[in-house]
């Protein structure tokens, strides 16, 4: 499982995990809790294996790195325990994670595991079991997970926005208003520069800057997973979107921001909230709101649909994958190469590009 399945956060994650609502189901397995050895080296083992599954599952998320992976691995797991809770009829303990219970689970997200009782989605079933099978090694059930894999499933490539999508996105803030000069450039410095969520919420005012002083275009240097940081290309459009935000900013103080003040705030409704930077929830409200709006298909009014159309146009445009992997901040180049989908309607400007290069020889060859 690679990172970018779970990258999503705040009311993202929430709907993920509302597309897994629990179903009526039963499962066939043993409700006896495992018989406690107080003497030897089993001890400890089987002291485990009967405390709650609920605060268990809570501790080992609370270890991941970042908040927004830690809400995501809380809300799976508390998914999972609450159906398994359900199969039970009491509290599940860690003893109940077992290979039948997580290939009950498997088959229970196959089958009606969706929203409304739908098959959840097969990338979705994947992640959830995959995330299970994890919690369980945590755990130390290896041995009773061995026999039981995430269901396979060949990811196609992510949906994403038209350039008709994408413009009508862009002329439903009312850029009259400090609120509609913010959400456009918000807009913008998605769609054009293909940030993650998270890393847009955490850019600050230095962050904005020209590499070198004769430098054509702005960079943004983000903040990415793990802590790594990359320079993001910023065009003109989104540099002049931000240019008309950063002059009404309400920490700009009619002079300028300084370096640490966050970049895209909330607008408070009342003089005393401060305007501190945007929640997740505020990020994909703007976005949802914006995009329902427009038109766009609800399944679409999300931050990571821009992020997707950014990584598509790219690569549609000609742009080098390795090239969009480096300013998307992946890992691994096979997560970027999803996004170079093969498109029926393109078919013929494959042909095009040879033509154009065999004119290009023959012109070379008269001269």
């Amino acid at each position: 499982m690679t990172g970018e399945q779970l990258e999503l956060t705040g009311p993202e994650a929430l709907a993920a995990v509302e597309d897994l609502d629990v179903i009526e189901g039963v499962i066939a397995i043993d409700q006896r809790p495992p018989a406690i050895v107080r003497t030897g080296a089993d001890r400890t083992v089987d002291e485990l294996a009967q405390r709650n599954l609920f605060g268990e599952a809570e501790r080992i998320a609370a270890r991941a790195s970042s908040p927004g992976t830690r809400r995501q691995y809380a809300a799976i797991y508390r998914t999972f325990a609450h159906w398994l809770r359900e199969q039970l009829g009491r509290p599940p303990i860690v003893g109940d994670l077992d290979a039948d219970v997580i290939a009950a689970y498997s088959r229970h997200l196959a089958a009606s595991g969706g929203r409304g009782g739908r098959p959840a989605a097969p990338a979705t079933a994947r992640v959830y079991v995959s995330m299970v099978r994890a919690l369980a090694r945590q755990l130390g059930r290896e041995d009773a997970i061995a026999d039981v894999h995430a269901p396979r499933h060949e990811p196609g490539p992510p949906e994403t926005l038209t350039d008709t999508d994408y413009a009508n996105l862009l002329r439903v803030p009312d850029r009259r208003s400090i609120a509609g000069k913010r959400d456009y450039a918000l807009l913008r410095v998605l769609g054009d520069c293909g940030l993650r969520s998270a890393e847009l919420r955490g850019l600050r005012a230095q962050d904005l800057r020209r590499p070198r002083s004769n430098a054509r275009h702005y960079r943004l240097f983000v903040r990415g997973k793990g802590g790594r940081e990359r320079e993001v290309p910023v065009p003109e459009a989104a540099q002049a979107a931000l240019d008309a935000w950063t002059k009404v900013h309400p920490l700009a103080r009619g002079i300028a921001l300084r370096d640490e003040d966050a970049l895209l705030v909330r607008l408070g409704r009342h003089a005393r909230q401060e305007p501190v930077a945007l929640s997740a929830e505020a990020v994909y409200r703007i976005v949802s709101r914006d995009a329902l709006a427009a038109g766009v298909p609800g399944r679409l009014a999300h931050p990571h649909a821009l992020r997707a159309y950014w990584a598509t146009h790219c690569l549609e445009a000609g742009v080098p994958v390795h090239e969009v992997s480096a300013r998307l901040g992946h890992v691994d180049l096979r997560t970027t190469a999803r996004y170079a989908t093969a498109r029926e309607e393109r078919v013929d400007s494959i042909a095009d590009v040879l033509d154009r290069q065999e004119q290009q020889r023959r012109r070379a060859g008269q001269r």
